[in-house]
């Protein structure tokens, strides 16, 4: 999985927001710009939500749509939707497989029927940046642990 697909859109158009809202018109129009391109490489070009502010350009738009997503009112869009399976899943992929190396450890005696794994949680894989892991943790998919470690939580399926 190449890392060019582990980003979120919300992440993205916030941050062009703050350079458009802060920034002269030269910079601004460069930011609105990057933000069709963004857009548009999250396919979510034909969805007229998404879409329309940034095609105006308009800012009240664009910052009503970015406080839906943080408020919850406004599904993400089907990239982020995307991303945030794919980080789930490498995240429970990388619990299963601590689980089992701590089970199957060699510092357990052979003659042993064995011990279940006591490990709760573990460090989220890196091939996805800090926010992914945030907004899991924000929507109750997973549970901040503390340290940099993360446990399942018991939220509802990722949107």
């Amino acid at each position: 999985m190449a890392d060019d697909e582990n980003w979120l859109l919300k992440t993205r158009l916030g941050s062009l927001r703050a350079r458009i809202a802060s920034a002269d018109a030269r910079e601004a129009a460069a930011a609105w710009v990057e933000a069709q391109a963004v857009v548009s490489a999250a396919g979510a070009a034909e969805e007229a939500e998404v879409a329309l502010p940034v095609l105006e350009r308009d800012l009240p738009l664009l910052e009503a749509l970015l406080k839906g997503w943080e408020a919850r009112t406004l599904p993400l869009v089907a990239w982020d939707q995307a991303v945030l399976k794919r980080a789930l899943n490498a995240y429970k992929r990388r619990l299963k497989l601590t689980r089992a190396d701590d089970e199957f450890s060699s510092s357990r005696s052979p003659f042993s029927r064995g011990a279940s794994s006591g490990i709760m949680g573990t460090r989220p894989p890196e091939q996805y940046s800090q926010d992914i892991w945030d907004l899991l943790v924000q929507r109750g998919r997973l549970r901040d642990a503390g340290d940099g470690l993360l446990e399942p939580g018991t939220g509802a399926a990722a949107e």
